[in-house]
């Protein structure tokens, strides 16, 4: 039976050399040799992202929990009304309390006046998070977090090669979280790191080194090797229909997974970010490209408005977001989905730690309601740009 076509709603470029490699380090036996995968990775990240330290980790999760532990031992993080549910599973490893502030639908950036806000209520670090790609006011939190007397988590998961002001997203820190996992530009298939600035101060720098050195011994990483060959082989439209039928997989679901204790990146990811990270701005710039003939395309379409960055920001275009005010309905097919159904404040597992009373976002709730996005990575043709263009302006409203 044939499989129609299906575009996927993202795409982590990996190669089938970099998955070789990848297996080719999975495999090799390290008894008496030294593995300096990690340290050209730290390395890597460190010259990209001006860090004075890197604790490389088996998810952009568990990084999240040893930044919030770093700021907030056992204290109040404030995270967006918006967000993945990792974001709860994170605080609930890190066993903090938690605050929200809004998030301003126009640009996915924090709402500042809700920032202040829920600094005055009283929290130690605030997590700010790049949507999409999309950059956020780092600085601009900063400055009130400096006044309230509490700490800024950069959350660079989806930063997909964006920037601010001419200055890299994932850079600002002081500490700043990234993700390798599926759907996150740069793969190792699983992974995560974090980062400390210079800002970030003396201490901070040296429990971020402590942290990488007090990992357990790193596992070979066969795991990272199926998932990333399973990215190459069912990433395309051609196949990904067969991907997204094998109800395991759960593609395109949002769905709460505890954390764990947070472990080390596997040798195989660790290969396959190294090859990755080279090509991260080439393919930053192939999504600007169909992004911006999108919105080019798209300009003239009734309720119908592209997510625009704040002042000074190149986007990363992790997806292109926009915001649909005639009801739309999605079309998978085309790689057109919405993406966190819910406020945080409605997901139950954030009840046992949430303070009480905490005011409600109403753009969360609106970015829930009229938010999708498009498409825009490389497996996107201009037959692909027509078909969504069509979809826009003559689709029945639901």
């Amino acid at each position: 039976m044939r499989v129609p076509r299906r575009q996927p709603p993202v795409v982590s470029h990996v190669s089938p050399s970099a998955v070789l490699a990848a297996a080719r380090v999975a495999a090799r036996r390290y008894a008496g040799r030294v593995d300096r995968g990690d340290e050209v990775v730290r390395s890597a990240l460190s010259t990209r992202y001006d860090a004075r330290a890197v604790a490389l980790t088996d998810s952009g999760t568990a990084a999240l929990v040893l930044a919030m532990r770093l700021t907030a031992p056992r204290g109040t993080v404030a995270l967006p009304a918006y967000g993945c549910v990792d974001l709860i599973a994170a605080a609930v490893r890190a066993r903090v309390r938690v605050r929200l502030y809004d998030v301003d639908p126009a640009t996915l950036s924090p709402d500042l006046g809700s920032v202040r806000q829920a600094l005055g209520r009283g929290a130690d670090a605030i997590v700010v998070a790049h949507f999409y790609g999309y950059p956020a006011d780092v600085p601009g939190v900063r400055a009130l977090a400096d006044a309230a007397g509490a700490r800024v988590i950069e959350d660079a998961a989806q930063q997909a090669g964006g920037r601010l002001g001419g200055v890299r997203l994932g850079a600002f820190g002081p500490l700043s979280v990234f993700s390798f996992g599926r759907g996150k530009g740069t793969t190792g298939g699983r992974g995560g790191a974090l980062l400390a600035t210079a800002e970030a101060g003396a201490a901070a720098i040296g429990a971020v080194e402590a942290a990488g050195r007090a990992m357990p011994p790193r596992a070979a990483g066969w795991g990272e090797v199926v998932i990333a060959a399973a990215q190459w082989v069912l990433g395309r439209p051609a196949a990904y229909g067969i991907a997204a039928s094998l109800p395991g997989l759960h593609l395109g679901e949002t769905i709460y997974h505890p954390a764990g204790e947070p472990g080390p990146l596997s040798r195989a990811a660790a290969a396959l970010v190294r090859r990755g990270l080279p090509h991260a701005d080439a393919e930053r710039l192939a999504r600007a490209r169909v992004a911006e003939s999108l919105i080019a395309q798209l300009a003239r379409v009734p309720s119908f408005h592209p997510v625009r960055p704040i002042a000074g920001g190149m986007p990363g275009y992790l997806r292109m977001a926009v915001l649909d005010g005639a009801g739309r309905r999605p079309a998978p097919a085309m790689g057109i989905v919405r993406s966190y159904p819910r406020p945080l404040a409605e997901e139950p597992e954030l009840a046992p730690i949430i303070h009480r009373g905490e005011p409600d976002a109403p753009g969360a709730r609106d970015i829930c309601r009229t938010l999708l996005t498009l498409p825009v990575h490389e497996y996107v043709t201009l037959a692909d740009e027509r078909q969504i263009v069509e979809w826009a302006s003559s689709v029945a409203m639901g």
